[in-house]
């Protein structure tokens, strides 16, 4: 969010993208109708496939797939707005222990994700496998418990009470907590661009076991992490 890639994303880049291959008359009809299905599914990918089910798309319009979504974010958006980790941030995450299994689980379409991940310098801490995507967990996505149960699924069903959940959403920081999972909100630096203002972190919220400004405060706040066995112990 404090990057202001959220608000590139989700602002001027999709409504154009639901004018460009939708036929929305003007980039405000489409910002109304994403609006409010964001607004109930917190994902566009989802968002779009339930509003043109609801007859809120152009009559001719050519049925949605999320990955045509995907494949426009992925070429379109633009990618220097990010920036890439620190070279400590990445080396603190490969030093973890062998122990510990780094999964990236997003609302966004899988090409968009991943383009998103190779521009910060992160994909290949995740690979192909333990990247999970909207399109991965259709119909369901975050913060549904569904959603969850379907990664979790795919990368050997550990319980939830072995697992810890980084988030910048409170809605997911909720649901992971009541799966039994450990939580690390990262609260950002502002605010500005967030959609759906309702979804703010709150650290005090008690769902929250840990929280952090940003992602590099990690290992000072949690450094049983790199312990063998990895410990999960709250210095926040």
């Amino acid at each position: 969010v404090s990057s202001g890639f959220t608000a590139h994303r989700n602002g001027g880049a999709v409504q154009q993208f639901m004018v460009d291959r939708y036929g929305f008359p003007s980039l405000e009809a489409a910002k109304q109708v994403r609006d409010e299905y964001f607004a109930k599914y917190h994902a566009t990918g989802k968002a779009l496939l339930v509003a043109q089910e609801d007859g809120r798309f152009p009559p001719d319009a050519p049925k949605y797939v999320v990955s045509d979504l995907s494949d426009y974010w992925a070429e379109k958006l633009d990618y220097g707005i990010l920036t890439t980790v620190s070279n400590d941030l990445r080396q603190s995450f490969e030093c973890l222990p062998n122990t510990v299994t780094l999964v990236a689980f997003s609302n966004g379409p899988r090409k968009y994700v991943k383009r998103v991940l190779e521009t910060l310098g992160l994909f290949d801490l995740f690979g192909e496998d333990r990247l999970f995507a909207v399109d991965d967990v259709l119909p369901h996505c975050k913060p549904e418990k569904e959603a969850f149960e379907k990664v979790l699924a795919a990368i050997g069903n550990p319980s939830p009470e072995s697992c810890v959940m980084f988030e910048d959403s409170m809605k997911n920081i909720r649901r992971a907590k009541d799966m039994g999972m450990k939580t690390v909100l990262i609260t950002g630096k502002t605010e500005s661009g967030r959609i759906l203002p309702e979804d703010s972190p709150l650290a005090t919220d008690p769902a929250v076991d840990c929280s952090i400004e940003t992602i590099e405060e990690l290992r000072n706040a949690l450094p049983g992490l790199w312990e063998s066995p990895a410990v999960f112990e709250s210095k926040t």
